[in-house]
Formats: C-alpha cells, sequence, structure tokens
C-alpha cells in the first residue's frame, strides 16, 4: 500500500534553502550558474501582418526571471528587422524607462512582399547561452506587385504550387511517445505522453492503442485538438511494444514505442489538486534490491531559486511526496531526482498557477466626438499601477498572430528547449481545462533548456554589462594643460552641465541618452570665463554589432491570408505629396525670430555692452529684481523681500530645459549667453513658476568678433548609433474603411503606453473609421509582476463589450 508523506515533506521543507549537508555540489553549481540575473523581452506588436506605407508599432518589456518583476536593469532595448534568411535589414536603439520602450519602424522601399523577423534584445543577454531574445515572425505586402487586383487574395500560380505542399504535408506526421521524466521502465506504473504535429508542425487530433508481441490490446489513448495527450502504461520485461495511430480520424500508422529500461525509476505527477503537487516516484523490485537504502535528492527549482527533498527507497517500490503549492514556486517549476552520486536521473516541467494573479482590465465606449471615439479603460482584481499597451484593429482582423503573449514570454518560454505551437491559448483562461493540458504540454517537452552539464561545468561569465544609455570617453588635446573643466552643452534628454576633468585632462560620461542625429558638444573656459573650442579625442562606447539570426525554421508555407495578396498603391495616402525641388536664394536681414513677448519681465540678448555692464549673468539677474547669494559653487536666487512669506527661487531653464538648481550659473560669464528672459508671471510653468521663470540660452558665435578669433565656441560630436526618437501614433489614411481588405489587414489605432491605478477610470481616443466592432489586444505587467494579456471586442452600435 502506498503512502502519502505529506507530514515527511513539510519536515523536510523546514530545511529548504539550508544545505548543510556533505555534499552540496549540486546546489551551489546551481546557485553559482544562476548567479547573473535573467532577463527576458517581450514585444506587443500592433499587428504581425503589414502592408507598404504602414508602420510596425511595438512596445517592449523586460522581466526579470528570477524576482519576477519588471526589470529596470537595463535601459538600451536593440531592435531590429531580418529578412527570410535571417539577414539583417533595420535595427534601432531604443531608451526603456521602467522597464519599458517603444517605437516603430516604416514599412518603405526597404522591404518586398515576403516574411520577416522582428527580434529585441540587450547586450546583458549576450552572457548566456540560452539567450532571451525575442524573435517574432512578420508577414509584409509590398507595393511591388501592385498592379494587380487587389480582389484577388491568392495568385493561381500560387495556389497549385501549395496545394501540391498540402497533399503531400497530409501523408506526412510526426508522432513522439515522451515518457514522464525521461524514459520507460518495466515492471511498474509509468505516465507516456505523446504529441503528432503536420508537416508544417502544427498538431492534430489522433488516437490509438497499445498492443504487446501477442498483437493483445493493453491500452488506448486519444489526443486532444492540438495533438497532445498521456495515458497510463505499465509494460513488462523483455517485451516488444507497438502502437497504431489513428491521424485525424482518416490516416492511420504504426510506430513502436521508445526501448523500455528493466531497471529504472519512472515519475508520476498529478498537479491537479488546487492546493497541492503529488509527485510519485515507481520502481520495480529487481531496482529495489539495488537502490533501497540509498539516498535521493529532489531539486525543485525556477531560474535560480531552488529548494530540496532528500529521501530514500525504504517502505517499497513506491515513494510519493505531496507538496503544498504555497511553498514551490509561481509559473513553471522543474524538479530534478538526483542519484546518490548527484547525478540527473529525471526530470519534469510542471506549472504552479496557485499565486497567478488574473487582472482585469475593464473596456467601455463613453462617446463619439466628431471623428473619435472616447473609450474608458479601468483596471480589477489589483491595488497596483499596471502599465498596459493596446492594439485596436477591426473585429474580422486575420493580422494579428504573435507567436507569444506577454504571459507565455515570460512564464513558459524561458524553460523550453523549442518552440510550441500556440502557447499563448494555455493562459487566456488558466480554469482547470487549461491548467490540466498545460500539464500534458510540460510533460512532452521532456527536459528543461538549462543544460545540468552546462549548470555543473560551463558558469555564464559577466563579459557583457547592462547597458543604460551610452558612454562617452574623452579628453582634450589642447589646450595641452590648464583645462579642469568642459561645459557640456544640453541635450534632448539632459540638461547643461560642467564636468571635471582627471589630471591628464580626460573624462568619462555615462548614461547619455543622445537620440539619433543628435550632436554632444563641449567648452572650455578661458581665464576670463569665456567659452572657447577645445582640440578632444571623443569616443562613443555603444553596441552595435550587424548580426543575423540563425537557426529560423525553413517553414514549407506560410498562411494563405498573410502574403498571397496584393495592395493597390492608392490603398495607403502617404501623409505628403512628392514636388520637383525648387531652390529660392533670399538674401534678408538676420532676425531675432524668437524674441517673445514679455508682459512682466525682460528680455535681453547679450550684446558686448551687456557684457561690459554685467560681466556675469547673476550680476544681471540681481539687476532685475532678485536676490543672488553666492558660495563654495552653490548659488541660490531668491526674490526680493526674503524675509517675507512670499520669498520664492525662481525656475531656471537653461537652453530649454528647467533645472532642479540655479548652480550651473555660479560665475557663469555672460560672454557666454545668447539672450536672457525674465518672466516674473511664470504662469507657464504653473505652480513650479511661482518665483518666476528665468530662461538662459547660451550662444553659438562668439560674442566677440575678432579675424583671429575662433568661428566656434565647441567641439561637437555625433554618436555612430543612438536612440530612435518614438513618434506619436497616427493611422494612415485609409482610402477606404468599408473594404474587405482593411477589415483584414487595417489598424484603426494603437496605444503604446496607458498607465491604470487603482480605483482610476482613464480616457482614451480611437479614430472613428465607422467599423461596427473593433478587437482590443491588451498586453501588460503591473508593479508587483502580475501579467496582462487580453482580448476585447467593442460592439460600437450598442456601446457594450463582449469577452
Amino acid at each position: 500500500m502506498i503512502k502519502n508523506y505529506t507530514l515527511l515533506f513539510l519536515f523536510l521543507l523546514s530545511s529548504f534553502g539550508v544545505f548543510g549537508q556533505k555534499n552540496q555540489k549540486v546546489e551551489d553549481n546551481y546557485t553559482t550558474y544562476f548567479n547573473l540575473p535573467r532577463e527576458t523581452l517581450h514585444l506587443h506588436l500592433n499587428k504581425t501582418t503589414y502592408l507598404s506605407g504602414e508602420e510596425i508599432w511595438f512596445k517592449g518589456y523586460a522581466y526579470d526571471q528570477k524576482n519576477q518583476l519588471t526589470s529596470k536593469a537595463t535601459t538600451n532595448f536593440n531592435i531590429g528587422i531580418y529578412d527570410a534568411d535571417g539577414k539583417e535589414v533595420k535595427k534601432a536603439l531604443f531608451k526603456g524607462e521602467n522597464g519599458a520602450a517603444k517605437g516603430n519602424f516604416l514599412i518603405d522601399s526597404t522591404f518586398v512582399s515576403g516574411t520577416y523577423y522582428i527580434k529585441a534584445s540587450t547586450n546583458w543577454m549576450k552572457n548566456f547561452n540560452d539567450e532571451g531574445a525575442y524573435i517574432q515572425k512578420i508577414e509584409v505586402s509590398a507595393n511591388d506587385n501592385a498592379n494587380k487586383d487587389v480582389s484577388e487574395t491568392v495568385d493561381p500560380s500560387n495556389t497549385e504550387k501549395l496545394v501540391t505542399i498540402e497533399k503531400t504535408a497530409q501523408n506526412s506526421y510526426d508522432f513522439q511517445f515522451l515518457p514522464e521524466g525521461g524514459h520507460i521502465v518495466s515492471n511498474t506504473k509509468n505516465n507516456i505522453g505523446f504529441k503528432v504535429t503536420n508537416a508544417y508542425g502544427k498538431g492534430v487530433k489522433a488516437s490509438g492503442s497499445i498492443y504487446n508481441e501477442k498483437n493483445e490490446e493493453i491500452t488506448t489513448f486519444k489526443s486532444n485538438a492540438l495533438g497532445i495527450g498521456k495515458f497510463l502504461f505499465q509494460p513488462k520485461s523483455n517485451q516488444k511494444y507497438t502502437s497504431k495511430i489513428t491521424i485525424d480520424s482518416r490516416e492511420t500508422i504504426t510506430q513502436e514505442l521508445p526501448m523500455i529500461k528493466n531497471q529504472g525509476i519512472s515519475v508520476i505527477i498529478n498537479n491537479l489538486f488546487p492546493e497541492k503537487l503529488i509527485v510519485k516516484f515507481n520502481t520495480n523490485t529487481e531496482t529495489l534490491k539495488k537502490i533501497e537504502g540509498l539516498n535521493y535528492k529532489l531539486l525543485i527549482h525556477q531560474s535560480g531559486k531552488l529548494k530540496t527533498i532528500n529521501f530514500t527507497f525504504d517502505e517499497g517500490t513506491s515513494k510519493t511526496i505531496s507538496i503544498p503549492k504555497t511553498n514551490i514556486f509561481k509559473g513553471v517549476n522543474i524538479i530534478t531526482l538526483f542519484d546518490e552520486n548527484e547525478q540527473p536521473i529525471l526530470e519534469r516541467l510542471f506549472f504552479n498557477a496557485l499565486a497567478i494573479k488574473k487582472t482585469d482590465i475593464a473596456i467601455s465606449t463613453l462617446n463619439t466626438i466628431n471623428d473619435t471615439i472616447l473609450l474608458s479603460a479601468k483596471q480589477f482584481n489589483t491595488n497596483t499601477e499596471t502599465n498596459i499597451s493596446i492594439s485596436i484593429l477591426p473585429e474580422e482582423t486575420e493580422s494579428y498572430y504573435p507567436d507569444h503573449s506577454i504571459i507565455s514570454s515570460f512564464f513558459l518560454k524561458p524553460y523550453l528547449k523549442g518552440t510550441i505551437e500556440n502557447p499563448s491559448y494555455y493562459f487566456t483562461k488558466l480554469d482547470r481545462k487549461q491548467q490540466y493540458e498545460l500539464d500534458i504540454l510540460l510533460l512532452t517537452q521532456g527536459w528543461s533548456k538549462y543544460s545540468w552539464n552546462d549548470i555543473f561545468k560551463n558558469h555564464p561569465q559577466n563579459n557583457h554589462a547592462f547597458e543604460n544609455g551610452i558612454t562617452i570617453r574623452g579628453k582634450v588635446n589642447l589646450p595641452a594643460s590648464g583645462v579642469d573643466k568642459l561645459f557640456v552643452y544640453a541635450t534632448k534628454n539632459h540638461p547643461a552641465q560642467f564636468i571635471d576633468l582627471n589630471k591628464d585632462q580626460s573624462f568619462i560620461i555615462k548614461n547619455l541618452y543622445l537620440e539619433e542625429d543628435e550632436s554632444i558638444r563641449f567648452s572650455y573656459l578661458d581665464k576670463k570665463g569665456a567659452f572657447k573650442k577645445p582640440a578632444m579625442y571623443v569616443a562613443f562606447n555603444i553596441t552595435n554589432n550587424q548580426e543575423s539570426i540563425v537557426g529560423l525554421e525553413n517553414e514549407i508555407a506560410t498562411k494563405l491570408n498573410t502574403t498571397n495578396f496584393t495592395i493597390s498603391e492608392d490603398f495607403i495616402t502617404p501623409d505628403y505629396e512628392q514636388l520637383n525641388a525648387i531652390v529660392i536664394e533670399v538674401k534678408k536681414e538676420k532676425e531675432d525670430k524668437d524674441k517673445p513677448i514679455v508682459l512682466f519681465g525682460k528680455y535681453q540678448k547679450v550684446t558686448m555692452d551687456t557684457y561690459t555692464r554685467y560681466p556675469f549673468v547673476t550680476d544681471y539677474i540681481e539687476n532685475n529684481g532678485y536676490r543672488v547669494i553666492e558660495g563654495f559653487g552653490d548659488l541660490t536666487i531668491l526674490t526680493r523681500n526674503p524675509f517675507s512669506s512670499g520669498a520664492a527661487s525662481p525656475l531656471i531653464v537653461f537652453d530649454g530645459v528647467p533645472l532642479s538648481n540655479a548652480n550651473i550659473l555660479y560665475k557663469f560669464s555672460m560672454a557666454n549667453v545668447e539672450k536672457i528672459i525674465i518672466d516674473k508671471l511664470g504662469s507657464e510653468f504653473g505652480s513650479r513658476g511661482a518665483g518666476g521663470v528665468i530662461k538662459v540660452y547660451t550662444r553659438t558665435t562668439p560674442l566677440i568678433d575678432e579675424a583671429n578669433y575662433e568661428t566656434q565656441l565647441f567641439n561637437e560630436n555625433t554618436a555612430p548609433y543612438a536612440f530612435s526618437t518614438a513618434k506619436e501614433f497616427y493611422t494612415p489614411k485609409y482610402n477606404s474603411y468599408s473594404s474587405n481588405l482593411f477589415k483584414k489587414y487595417g489598424v484603426i489605432s494603437w496605444i503604446p503606453e496607458v498607465i491604470l491605478k487603482k480605483d482610476e477610470t482613464i480616457v482614451m481616443k480611437v479614430p472613428d473609421t465607422k467599423t461596427k466592432f473593433i478587437t482590443l489586444y491588451i498586453e501588460g505587467i503591473t508593479k508587483e509582476g502580475y501579467l496582462i494579456s487580453q482580448k476585447k471586442i467593442v460592439d460600437f452600435s450598442k456601446h457594450n463589450l463582449r469577452k
């Protein structure tokens, strides 16, 4: 009689993670192997089939596998487009903030009709063989066949070819028996998983029977709709077993079962109990004679976290351990059994759904204003902030077929060796049925993608750093000495600043987020405090290696509803009209076009006279209604009457960037200033401008115009690889919103960033394309690490929501 060892487990549980045994090789090696954190990426694309003239819009999410939270360690997202052979077509760098990045690629003349891949990765991922990069196949239909009839969705010659392939594929199936734990043991119970796929790698229904050498039926089995299933089997020693399998109720094939071992241990897991996991190890009497009393170790592990159970076969040929699910990890867990020599002998993956929290996003229509529809979004079942992205397409769309949802990307993909069919299906409800099917799927996956040989002998090395922006290394060569600091001009993402130089006049600037075609400028101060141009060496440290994708599957055919159609040139109207180039040269007196109208304050364009009267910027500020306090590099500016309760500091805006303090103006020469604006009301900045606003703009040309004077005040450098500027989404100008082509492949809207907070409702604007039903594909993550992937259908005619 098999005993349930719940009490034994509870006793052993107290020692989980505490390894005071004599031999700790397994645990130590495992901990070391996962010492470097793993990050995984997921891209939420607005769709996966694109027309010429559209944009590939995406939102990237980074995930810390061990802590199961948003990964904020990397801010540099490298995202590229690759052709069907894996050759790089386009690549750009995108800035991540709080573990997410957004961007786009235009489907331009670079693209021809066909299959492409989009890949997202980080520099840190290069430290690992099991790279966590995200790769998604996309389809493009370009205007290279624009003269063909739009109504023809399939070319006749292609049809004939594809039909031939289809007929061949119908007679080509792959059927695999996959024992739970990795092998079949005679004279004991085994759980046998199986899967059957067609030539396209898609699962098909199958049923069959197992026969012994006497052609006697031993047991039967039947798959689900995805072609996977399992059955119990207790073979006898020295026997061969054969299966007869009926594929999709049509074709019958015969296949032998895998080799049966006369000695060994099998495992059967029962994961259907809501609160506990049952792990049962079985062996036969012949094996028991050799292993009775030997110490076995069961590791339950996930991405560097592990727990250990030690046990022996001391009461018969079976061992049953009941494990409370509250004491194991959320998501995919791996159990590995080690023998007395600490060698892995079997392994099984299972999914713990106990701590998986389902967050619901409610979407409803509010109103229609002109050509805009107002939608509201609100979250339920969570008390924390949620970051989501939303793709909005016609309900009839055939353009959205991502391989993974954000849930399967982060919960499933990191642990599996190969690709699986429709992984997001298992997480749409995660009810009892889907949990059962997910358990069968994991049973058929065999061992996880983490090789124990690597865990013991090939630990990852920290050779590639987390990249956060661009690092600049430089040195001032002329003047050869006497320069102790540089002035760095403001950029779009950084305020102006002074940086200190080393004794050899070298420097390092980290975490710079320079955008494409943006330059960084440096000046030094002469003895009078005026800007001068230095001669410099400047190097940009940023990963920019051209690469290709290797190991792409050689697919026989793609879906008929993707690239086998054509579009006319006028289906999408461009946002511009192409004109012949006309160059007109006009000589006009230079004007100060940026001169503002200041009612309560002053505008001052700096001249030589201004510089003579006010050598430093603070002299001018003090003469125009403010009190300046200087000391040891710190600078405080206050409104007059400092002893009154109304005294306040003005907001300093330096080269267009608001600053947190005024220290940059300490001993700042007026010779370096182009103009100053003092706005004492400061209403432009609301409460931040309560003490007024002082805007300072640095010079680009010398104040003193002499023949022998430098015509440029700064050294300017452009980064060879910089951050792509994220565009605001725009809906393509389709010529028809009622055509079948728009309904199947058009885009209504893309909202890359929606921040939802507790008890708050967000209002979103969506273009009104007169589409009766729209589909919203929602992906995201909460601050607590809960993942969101939902599909919502909105009925605009009735203003209600369908799920």
